[in-house]
């Protein structure tokens, strides 16, 4: 037998072995079976925090001389909200951002994810996204502050458009 063939014959051994111990182990390895999941409730809660604020918002605010106009849809504990920014030098941004209604310990919060420009899903850097602490006010009605990081909370001018 030449060197050939004996180290033919070794790697022969070699790839029965190998497949002997792939095939070993495709067998332990339990498979997970494919069931439809159930939709998972994105709620924190599962009945809706405040009915009171479905419908459609606009919300307006003011930064450091930057003029904030919002238009906030509220259908339960989730929503979206397309905000026009206008600059003292008249430089516009405009963003929106897919918003959750959060319980906290004085009443709730109404958060904002990473802001895109409007209609696409491109990140927009120029805006960072809101968060809005809303309580009842003293007459009944809603009272909203902004409180997204600026020193402090700012008061928001809302008026319901539509339920």
């Amino acid at each position: 037998m030449t060197i050939q063939t004996k180290v033919n014959k070794v790697l022969s051994l070699g790839l029965v072995a190998l497949t002997a111990t792939s095939l070993s182990f495709a067998t332990i390895i339990p498979t997970k079976s494919a069931f439809a999941e159930p939709i998972k409730q994105r709620s924190v809660t599962p009945e809706v925090i405040n009915e009171g604020m479905n419908g459609i918002w606009n919300l307006q605010w003011r930064v450091n001389g930057w003029l904030h106009r919002g238009r906030l849809r509220m259908d339960g504990n989730f929503g979206t909200m397309i905000v026009n920014v206008t600059g003292p030098n008249g430089r516009r941004v405009y963003a929106e951002q897919q918003m959750s209604m959060v319980p906290n310990r004085n009443g709730y919060t109404i958060q904002g994810s990473t802001p895109t420009y409007p209609g696409s899903n491109a990140r927009n850097d120029a805006y960072q996204s809101d968060t809005f602490y809303v309580e009842s006010g003293r007459r009944g009605n809603w009272e909203m502050k902004n409180c997204s990081d600026y020193s402090g909370c700012i008061p928001v001018t809302m008026t319901r458009i539509d339920r």
